[in-house]
């Protein structure tokens, strides 16, 4: 049996600058540092879900995805959102994406959710299509400008997954 090339691994406080790099590479959006270290802070009141993908010994993608609260403000969650998920071009289409997608499953299912939630740019017709290939369903309408600062579009779609 061949070992896959691709694997996942812990994002740790070391390793958070290569995950930072390559999601301020892929997505039109620049998140800041603090973004990324909040994730390490034991004060903040999240629980956030974050891997790096690997492919060999290289990080060429990552998933980072939080549980969100319920609209009514009660204890429980209402599903897990996917804040970042990002891939090297040169690195898709190799199974990373699905790996990174799968993990969020597993943690939404382990943490008793049932909906997983991502916004994605209405003219990012390749991401559109990865998710819907994966059994995501747009939900409503068109969020407009709903990304302040971006090279692409401002406009986003809510995409649901049930698990």
């Amino acid at each position: 049996m061949v070992k896959s090339p691709v694997n996942l691994d812990a994002v740790y406080s070391n390793n958070v600058g290569t995950f930072q790099k390559i999601a301020n590479t892929v997505l039109p959006v620049k998140y800041p540092s603090k973004f990324f270290e909040e994730q390490f802070d034991d004060k903040a009141n999240t629980t956030v879900f974050a891997q790096l993908g690997y492919f060999g010994e290289v990080a060429v993608g990552g998933v980072r995805a939080e549980l969100i609260a319920s609209k009514n403000g009660g204890v429980q969650s209402a599903g897990v959102y996917i804040q970042i998920l990002a891939v090297l071009e040169a690195y898709r289409s190799k199974g990373l994406g699905t790996a990174l997608l799968n993990y969020i499953e597993e943690q939404t299912k382990s943490h008793y959710q049932h909906k997983i939630f991502v916004h994605v740019a209405v003219d990012n017709q390749e991401a559109l299509e990865w998710y819907q290939r994966k059994d995501f369903r747009i939900e409503g309408d068109v969020l407009p400008n709903y990304y302040k600062e971006t090279s692409g579009s401002p406009d986003a779609y809510v995409l649901l997954k049930k698990v």
